[in-house]
């Protein structure tokens, strides 16, 4: 009877123990989305509405927009985070002289919708021309002009104020799009992020052989190493529009990557950890502890729509440089796409 006491005993201490470890840790969980809701300052896109459709409308609610004799609504649910790679080699780090900060050669937002449980990806081009502010040496505001968007990192500290001038940007150029996260990574760091998922496979498509031999058009490469690197980082600068054929393998890339990287993490739930930890000294980041255990938890449910969108527009021949302009009317049509929800009348 003692013993079987004793083992009703210890049987009743580790319930106890799993109960608080669960409570704990749904509590964190909890904090982890409020957190992360609670950057997107409550607000929605700047969208206009069509007035053509308000007037059709007897009741019109607040928040809703009108579009295309279609009436949408916000979805407030979406969590949408910008990730960035930042053209400066060896590790990030804070800077205080100027042109060492960095360019956003790669600028992404993914975006999840819990509604339908997928996963969006934006790709930006880094040609786009958008407002930036300018900031002189002493770190004093000088106004904003038209400019490449990936110029605006290299206004801040080359880290966190570089990042957050970038969210400001790109939130401006999406009509004010909440975005609740970003995620800076110095290009340098690709090697280290590719191979701790155990690389990327792709069909390369073009031809890439100035930078590594490995890299021939429509050859079937496993990236690994200085490879992957080239691969999302290489352009000729010489040929027009080399931007924006970069901009579709680092789409590629990213895309080969998610999928890769959720097998990875499958296999060993202590990835996400590990990758943190190497990835560190090359990025910068306002996603907390917190806000990570729910987005692990959350993504694993997840599924990767397997469709990237990128802007529509044109390319012109600056002064110096490339420019691109983005098509407002299709900006206009793939914010509501992926942000909104037709409302049923």
């Amino acid at each position: 009877m003692r013993r079987r006491a004793r083992l009703m005993a210890v049987i009743t201490v580790l319930c106890v123990f799993c109960v608080v470890c669960t409570t704990g840790f749904m509590v964190v969980r909890a904090m982890g989305k409020s957190s992360i809701m609670s950057k997107g300052g409550g607000q929605e896109p700047a969208i206009s509405t069509d007035i053509n459709v308000m007037d059709k409308v007897e009741q019109w609610q607040e928040g809703w927009i009108g579009y295309k004799d279609k009436i949408y609504e916000y979805n407030d649910d979406i969590m949408t985070f910008l990730i960035m790679g930042i053209d400066k080699k060896d590790r990030l780090e804070t800077v205080e002289n100027g042109g060492q900060k960095g360019q956003a050669d790669a600028i992404f937002l993914v975006v999840m919708n819990p509604h339908d449980k997928k996963v969006d990806l934006i790709a930006i081009n880094r040609d786009t021309m958008a407002d930036v502010e300018v900031y002189g040496q002493s770190g004093a505001y000088s106004g904003t002009v038209k400019a490449q968007i990936a110029l605006q990192h290299a206004y801040g500290d080359g880290k966190d104020k570089s990042a957050k001038l970038m969210e400001k940007a790109v939130s401006a150029l999406m009509y004010q799009l909440p975005i609740h996260g970003y995620l800076a990574v110095n290009m340098d760091g690709i090697p280290t992020i590719n191979d701790t998922i155990g690389g990327v496979e792709v069909e390369c498509i073009e031809d890439l052989t100035a930078a590594d031999p490995a890299l021939g058009a429509g050859e079937n490469v496993r990236l690994e190493g200085e490879t992957a690197f080239w691969y999302v980082k290489y352009r000729d600068t010489n040929v027009f529009e080399s931007n924006r054929h970069r901009l579709e393998r680092q789409a590629q890339y990213l895309q080969g990557f998610i999928e890769q990287a959720r097998a990875a993490f499958r296999k060993d739930v202590t990835l996400p950890l590990t990758l943190f930890q190497k990835l560190s000294p090359y990025m910068t980041t306002d996603i907390k502890a917190d806000e990570v255990t729910y987005l692990a938890t959350t993504a694993a449910s997840y599924e990767f729509s397997g469709e990237i969108y990128l802007l529509d527009g044109e390319t012109k021949m600056g002064d110096v440089y490339e420019e691109f302009y983005p098509d407002e009317d299709a900006l206009h049509q793939m914010v509501i796409d992926i942000f909104y929800e037709e409302v049923q009348q």
